[in-house]
This record gives structure tokens, C-alpha cells and sequence, in this order.
């Protein structure tokens, strides 16, 4: 997610997300979302375990030109703002609703983030304390 427009892109993972799911990710999604010529992406990510994967590491160290990777502190939530996108998800999409079946949620969820992506003055107050 850019913290300055709001813009973020998303792919949806049904199967178990891992260092290659999250490598295949910044190849298919983030770099071609928020990388311009001459304009490097700063990537801010949590320590989960598959963004320090050896080959993971290899891929930002090839990629340096385009990107610079910052890891927050261990268990800081209230550091990442994307967090900040999935409590308004959850408030205005999920929160106190019952789902029969697991496509009735994925199409809730997908519509909610599509919203945002189309609407991101919605989300844009929940990141100004990141400003």
C-alpha cells in the first residue's frame, strides 16, 4: 500500500502462502503496481518467517535498484498500517456477520477491498498517523 494515495494491490492466496507464494507475489503484483522508472518502491514489511527466506533475500538483493526492503520490530502490529486496512475490513465487511460458505466471505472480502482500491479516501484517515 502507498501511505501517500492509498492505492494498495492484494492477490488472493488459497493455497498456503510461502517464501515462493510471496516471491511469485512481488513479481506478479507489488513491482508491476508500484514500480516506476527511476522511482524506488520502499517496502516496509513485518517479520513474518517467509519474507527472510534465504532465496527471498536474494530476490531484494537483485531487485536493489527498484526496491529497498525496512523489516518493522518483532511484534509491533501498531507500526504496520496495513493492519490499519484490515481493521477497517473487518469493522465494515466481517465484523458480527455470518458466512455460510467460504465463497460468501471471499466475495464480501473481495468486494470491500475492490471498494477501497476504487474508494481509498476511505482508508486515507486511518494512515495519517504514519505521515
Amino acid at each position: 500500500m502507498s501511505l501517500y494515495d492509498g492505492k494498495f494491490c492484494y492477490r488472493h492466496q488459497s493455497e498456503y502462502f510461502n517464501a515462493q507464494t510471496w516471491l511469485d507475489y512481488l513479481e506478479d503484483v507489488l513491482m508491476p503496481s508500484f514500480y516506476k522508472r527511476r522511482r524506488r518502491v520502499y517496502l516496509v514489511l513485518d517479520n513474518a518467517s517467509y519474507h527472510k527466506k534465504q532465496d527471498v533475500f536474494e530476490w531484494y538483493e537483485n531487485n536493489r535498484k527498484k526496491l529497498e526492503v525496512f523489516f518493522l520490530p518483532a511484534y509491533c502490529p501498531e507500526l504496520n498500517p496495513v493492519e490499519r486496512i484490515w481493521q477497517y475490513v473487518r469493522k465494515n465487511a466481517t465484523h458480527n456477520r455470518y458466512f455460510d460458505t467460504k465463497e460468501r466471505l471471499c466475495e464480501t472480502l473481495f468486494a470491500t477491498l475492490g471498494d477501497i482500491q476504487n474508494n481509498p479516501e476511505k482508508i486515507m484517515g486511518r494512515l495519517r498517523p504514519y505521515f
